[in-house]
């Protein structure tokens, strides 16, 4: 069996460090309350910092189910970042990239893409290599999803996250989150 991650990314790009702060107190808070991960931190996650172990009643909650395992990583971690920053499905690579302006799937190209929109100053906008017109790094519709933000929210070896979780979740954050599912 192989590891996993399910990061919750926020779909602003830049957030302040002192409101990336907040958000990771508020949300750690909020699940800690909640009895969903434990308030220690541990070694339960791939992460040099620790993270917080999920407990049972987190699995069921966040999950929809019963955990049917005990790992020694389950646990889950905010990481932040000072530059820009792209939360990917690490070795599960991109099935499609579909260019939301002329509908082509552009697939391999993305790749170079996002490398010149990380190298870019601010947010620039990302040319299509197939009709030419440039659009937010984030309007490309990608399978699977991928994050770009100065933090995310991930929990590993969840097996499943449920729509009213991930609801609940970005009502709590205040905004938005994109999904991204990791294999290693």
């Amino acid at each position: 069996m192989s590891d996993s991650s399910t990061t919750l990314v926020p779909k602003r790009i830049f957030i302040e460090p002192a409101e990336r702060e907040q958000m990771e107190k508020r949300i750690t808070s909020w699940m800690i309350e909640k009895g969903w991960i434990e308030p220690e931190i541990s070694d339960c996650v791939f992460s040099e910092s620790g993270g917080r172990r999920i407990t049972r009643k987190g699995n069921t909650h966040i999950s929809g189910c019963e955990p049917d395992h005990d790992l020694a990583v389950n646990g889950f971690c905010v990481e932040q970042f000072d530059g820009k920053n792209v939360f990917t499905n690490l070795e599960g690579g991109l099935e499609s990239v579909v260019c939301p302006g002329c509908g082509e799937d552009i697939g391999e190209e993305f790749y170079d893409m996002t490398g010149e929109w990380f190298s870019g100053e601010g947010n620039p906008p990302v040319p299509c290599p197939a009709c030419g017109k440039s659009f937010d790094i984030r309007d490309y519709l990608l399978e699977p999803p991928w994050g770009f933000s100065q933090i995310g929210f991930t929990f590993w070896n969840l097996w499943d996250m449920t729509d009213e979780f991930v609801a609940e979740f970005a009502a709590v954050l205040g905004e938005p989150v994109q999904v991204v599912w990791a294999h290693l």
